[in-house]
Protein backbone atom coordinates (compact mmCIF):
# COMPACT_ATOMS: atom_id res chain seq x y z
CA UNK A 1 0.00 0.00 0.00
CA UNK A 2 1.51 3.37 -0.98
CA UNK A 3 2.66 5.54 1.93
CA UNK A 4 0.19 8.31 1.09
CA UNK A 5 -2.73 5.90 1.63
CA UNK A 6 -1.54 4.26 4.85
CA UNK A 7 -3.19 6.87 7.10
CA UNK A 8 -6.54 6.87 5.29
CA UNK A 9 -9.69 5.30 6.70
CA UNK A 10 -11.28 2.71 4.40
CA UNK A 11 -14.82 1.43 4.10
CA UNK A 12 -15.22 -2.08 2.71
CA UNK A 13 -17.80 -4.77 2.12
CA UNK A 14 -16.79 -7.18 4.94
CA UNK A 15 -14.32 -9.14 2.80
CA UNK A 16 -11.88 -10.87 5.19
CA UNK A 17 -8.82 -9.88 3.14
CA UNK A 18 -9.19 -6.25 4.24
CA UNK A 19 -8.90 -7.23 7.90
CA UNK A 20 -5.73 -9.17 7.10
CA UNK A 21 -4.08 -6.19 5.37
CA UNK A 22 -5.39 -3.06 7.10
CA UNK A 23 -4.93 -2.12 10.76
CA UNK A 24 -8.22 -2.44 12.71
CA UNK A 25 -8.48 1.32 13.43
CA UNK A 26 -8.21 2.17 9.72
CA UNK A 27 -11.10 0.22 8.24
CA UNK A 28 -14.82 -0.22 8.75
CA UNK A 29 -17.00 -2.90 7.22
CA UNK A 30 -20.22 -1.50 5.78
CA UNK A 31 -23.08 -2.95 3.74
CA UNK A 32 -23.94 -1.83 0.23
CA UNK A 33 -27.04 -0.06 1.54
CA UNK A 34 -24.81 2.45 3.37
CA UNK A 35 -23.56 3.92 0.09
CA UNK A 36 -20.00 4.22 1.41
CA UNK A 37 -18.56 1.94 -1.29
CA UNK A 38 -20.62 3.28 -4.22
CA UNK A 39 -18.03 5.82 -5.44
CA UNK A 40 -15.15 3.36 -5.65
CA UNK A 41 -17.38 0.69 -7.22
CA UNK A 42 -18.50 3.22 -9.86
CA UNK A 43 -14.85 4.08 -10.58
CA UNK A 44 -13.91 0.39 -10.90
CA UNK A 45 -16.82 -0.23 -13.26
CA UNK A 46 -15.90 2.78 -15.40
CA UNK A 47 -12.31 1.53 -15.67
CA UNK A 48 -13.46 -1.95 -16.71
CA UNK A 49 -15.90 -0.58 -19.27
CA UNK A 50 -13.46 1.84 -20.91
CA UNK A 51 -10.17 -0.05 -20.66
CA UNK A 52 -10.34 -3.38 -22.44
CA UNK A 53 -6.74 -4.11 -21.50
CA UNK A 54 -7.90 -4.82 -17.94
CA UNK A 55 -9.85 -7.83 -19.18
CA UNK A 56 -7.67 -10.86 -19.86
CA UNK A 57 -9.72 -12.15 -22.80
CA UNK A 58 -9.80 -8.89 -24.74
CA UNK A 59 -7.71 -8.31 -27.86
CA UNK A 60 -6.10 -5.25 -26.29
CA UNK A 61 -4.78 -7.07 -23.20
CA UNK A 62 -1.19 -6.15 -22.38
CA UNK A 63 1.12 -8.30 -20.28
CA UNK A 64 3.30 -5.33 -19.41
CA UNK A 65 2.64 -3.77 -15.98
CA UNK A 66 4.22 -0.56 -17.25
CA UNK A 67 1.70 -0.33 -20.11
CA UNK A 68 -1.18 -1.04 -17.71
CA UNK A 69 -0.01 1.77 -15.44
CA UNK A 70 0.44 4.21 -18.32
CA UNK A 71 -2.99 3.47 -19.79
CA UNK A 72 -4.74 3.74 -16.43
CA UNK A 73 -3.02 7.06 -15.68
CA UNK A 74 -3.93 8.38 -19.13
CA UNK A 75 -7.54 7.30 -18.68
CA UNK A 76 -7.79 8.88 -15.21
CA UNK A 77 -6.23 12.13 -16.44
CA UNK A 78 -8.70 12.36 -19.33
CA UNK A 79 -11.64 11.37 -17.15
CA UNK A 80 -10.74 13.96 -14.50
CA UNK A 81 -10.23 16.63 -17.16
CA UNK A 82 -13.65 15.91 -18.69
CA UNK A 83 -15.32 16.00 -15.26
CA UNK A 84 -13.64 19.33 -14.48
CA UNK A 85 -15.00 20.83 -17.72
CA UNK A 86 -18.51 19.55 -16.95
CA UNK A 87 -18.44 21.10 -13.45
CA UNK A 88 -17.62 24.58 -14.78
Amino acid sequence: IPVAYRAAHCFHDFWEAYAAVLPPDQHTGVGKESGQTALVERCNNTLRQHLGRLVRKSLSFSKSIVMHAICIRLFLARDNQERAIIRQ
